[in-house]
């Protein structure tokens, strides 16, 4: 059985007047970075491809 690691960094930032969080994630040599804008899931990408792109912006 491998060893399993994960690391987890979050920053939060105002960004315009609205609360940017970005979450980077790393388990298992896989990287997730997940960006919130006003606690609403924005942006997600693995291993550098874009997986959900922003719906009915502002």
């Amino acid at each position: 059985m491998g060893s399993r690691f994960k690391s987890v960094m979050s920053s939060t930032e105002m960004v315009n007047g609205r609360k940017v969080t970005t979450k980077r994630i790393v388990e298992n040599g896989q990287e997730r970075v997940e960006v919130e804008e006003d606690g609403q899931l924005t942006s997600v990408t693995i291993d550098g491809k874009e997986q959900l792109q922003r719906v009915g912006g502002k």
